[in-house]
């Protein structure tokens, strides 16, 4: 088969289309999580390590990091590797959010005040020695202004900030901002 130039032309078209469509999907994805997820607020631990050559952002831990094996419900999938698990958060007695439950399969009777967020952790079928699972959410690491993230770890130590994020129907999470002392630090944009 012999291709003409229009054809060529109209074919490199078409890829460029679906590559942008791809792209767009991408980040309408994550915009959308921001623009009608529920709000969550969770205080950072501090973190240490630092890596150079990939530039400025801070390493952010929670307390739903750290899960005990024995507060989530159901049955521990069998298979090894990445697994889900689905935490569920409730608005404590400040404006910050606290572990009520865990479980392997998705809830369904969550109550209104309740958001329940996707973390993923490595199963290898055993327990962590002290009984715990550590849990990732997508939102551990947080890009910064050059030069400006050591000043946040150092806030980080003193337990000051407070990270929002913007959690989906589906559990999916984004950070949305990091605040110290109720003021906003940074803001993450739409697009």
């Amino acid at each position: 088969m012999m291709f003409t130039g229009k054809r060529i032309i109209w074919l490199g078209i078409i890829v460029a289309l679906l590559q942008s469509g791809a792209l767009y999907a991408m980040v309408e994805q994550r915009a959308s999580i921001l623009r009608h997820g529920k709000d969550v607020i969770l205080l950072s631990e501090p973190v240490d390590p630092r890596d150079f050559l990939r530039g400025d952002y801070v390493t952010l831990s929670y307390d739903i990091s750290t899960i005990i094996a024995g507060k989530v419900s159901g049955t521990r999938p069998t298979s090894s590797g990445l697994v889900n698990i689905y935490v569920t958060l409730a608005k404590g007695s400040d404006e910050r959010w606290i572990f009520v439950a865990a479980s392997w399969e998705p809830r369904t009777d969550l109550n209104p005040e309740e958001v329940q967020i996707r973390g993923n952790m490595q199963n290898y079928g055993y327990l962590a020695p002290d009984g715990t699972y550590r849990v990732s959410y997508g939102i551990e690491r947080y890009y910064v202004p050059e030069g400006q993230g050591i000043a946040i770890e150092d806030q980080q130590r003193k337990r000051n900030i407070d990270v929002v994020i913007a959690v989906s129907d589906e559990g999916q999470a984004q950070i949305r901002s990091l605040r110290s002392d109720g003021k906003v630090l940074y803001e993450e944009p739409l697009y």
